[in-house]
């Protein structure tokens, strides 16, 4: 058997896919006596005249590919049903947590969907600390990993307390301590400046756990069974993350995850997503000696900014802000309006408004949200994180009335729909205009409201 190994050019420049190692299982082959020969072994019988030659029988043998992906455990195989990023049909059990505090409510709803893997991580803390003033403010972190899920689980692991550690957090507390915890000028400075050293320290935590690097696979003598069984880790991560205060909202954004702020009679307020292809992203990595293709870096990788994703960090002599990927987040604090508050979303912007005046659960908010990107098309992992102030908006009785009346209507069609299916057998016209004249005439024989 002979191992082929895909070159390390190509697995290097993979960006959100498992790492996969392909090994074709061949057996010895003949001199091919055509330009294209199909895959053929040979069978030898012996005659019972041991003086006669030996016949060659050839028959057909296909070739069998088998993948495998490289975990912390070793080498497993990955089955012909699960093969590339994607798997059959989507995984979409749903975890949820719900909480309360300090004048919000809030509810996470996660769904891994369509991949083979969940690579997303989240963070809530209702307090930041047990000390003033952060026992006082709330924390939350929505984390979209790509290309495994150890940069997402690090940094939702390590964010808050590196935050916590740093000089510029430290001199806040102690700034909030003096004055009566009113948050002034000096302090959002140190705040921006404090969450931005916290995520730089936050990735060269990630960078001290990755293990060996994935680039001695194809130098070190040993076995690539034993080197698979160490951190090989070439993921990376988006991250957005929000610190809740009495009187500020103070966002951090890298890549492309959303917060979105929603208020009454305003614009949403939100995050801008960090692209290979917007004009101070694509500066920055062509002078870093990389390209944009397909929107992409390199042709590969589909965000500019990320915690992790290291094969894009190593350009001798650029400090981390002026490397291909940078880990630098971008800031936003916005000042708390608590007449006009309603929401604020993490990852995910859009539908919210009108699904919390129809259903009292936060949760089964963010569920109908991940049900309705799945149906739309979303093949990523999902999360979601909704915090409702206290100016949210209020159910409504009579629009979750028409919203019930709506979902037994729809439950009645789809009954008779899927009996249907297997009744089409009337020629009428072409098989849509046949199947829909016979949906429009069972529907009006059942009573059932419809557009003809």
């Amino acid at each position: 058997m002979h191992t082929l190994i895909s070159s390390s050019d190509e697995l290097i420049n993979r960006n959100s896919e498992p790492i996969n190692v392909s090994i074709p299982q061949t057996t010895n082959e003949l001199p091919a006596p055509s330009p294209r020969p199909p895959p053929r072994c040979i069978s030898l019988e012996p005659k019972t005249d041991s003086t006669a030659p030996l016949p060659v029988v050839i028959r057909e043998v296909p070739s069998e590919l088998r993948t495998w992906k490289i975990t912390r455990e070793g080498l497993v195989e990955v089955n012909s049903g699960t093969m590339g990023a994607f798997l059959d049909k989507p995984k979409t059990n749903k975890s949820n947590i719900t909480g309360e505090g300090k004048d919000i409510r809030y509810a996470i709803a996660s769904m891994q969907g369509w991949r083979i893997d969940m690579e997303d991580a989240h963070v809530v803390e209702i307090s930041m600390a047990d000390k003033e003033p952060f026992k006082d403010w709330a924390f939350f972190a929505v984390f979209d990993g790509h290309a495994g899920n150890v940069a997402a689980e690090q940094s939702a692991e390590h964010i808050l307390k590196t935050l916590l550690e740093t000089k510029e957090f430290d001199d806040v507390r102690q700034i909030l301590c003096e004055n009566g915890s009113k948050l002034n000028e000096r302090s959002i400075e140190l705040l921006e400046s404090g969450m931005k050293t916290g995520f730089m320290a936050l990735d060269n935590i990630i960078r001290s756990r990755r293990g060996c690097d994935f680039s001695s696979l194809f130098t070190d003598g040993s076995s690539i069974i034993e080197l698979a069984a160490k951190e090989t880790d070439r993921s990376g991560t988006t991250a957005v993350c929000a610190i809740l205060t009495p009187t500020h909202i103070i966002i951090a954004n890298l890549g492309d995850s959303r917060a979105v702020v929603s208020r009454a009679g305003e614009s949403s307020i939100g995050t801008e997503d960090h692209k290979p292809y917007l004009e101070k992203e694509r500066e920055r990595i062509v002078g870093a000696g990389g390209s944009v293709m397909i929107q992409r870096i390199n042709g590969s990788l589909a965000v500019s900014r990320a915690l992790g994703d290291f094969d894009y960090k190593a350009v001798p002599g650029l400090c981390p802000t002026k490397q291909l990927v940078s880990c630098e987040p971008d800031i936003y604090v916005i000042p708390r309006k608590q007449d006009l508050d309603q929401f604020m979303v993490l990852a995910c912007d859009g539908i919210y408004d009108d699904r919390l005046q129809v259903s009292p659960k936060l949760e089964d908010v963010c569920n109908q949200v991940l049900d309705a990107c799945l149906h739309r098309g979303s093949r990523d992992n999902m999360t979601i994180i909704l915090i409702c102030f206290q100016n949210a908006p209020k159910l409504d009785e009579e629009k979750r009335e028409k919203e019930e009346t709506w979902a037994v209507d729809m439950r009645q069609k789809f009954k008779v729909l899927r009996r249907l299916s297997a009744k089409v057998e009337t020629d009428t016209g072409p098989a849509p205009h046949r199947l829909r004249t016979i949906i429009d005439q069972v529907l009006t024989e059942k009573g059932i409201t419809h557009d003809h």
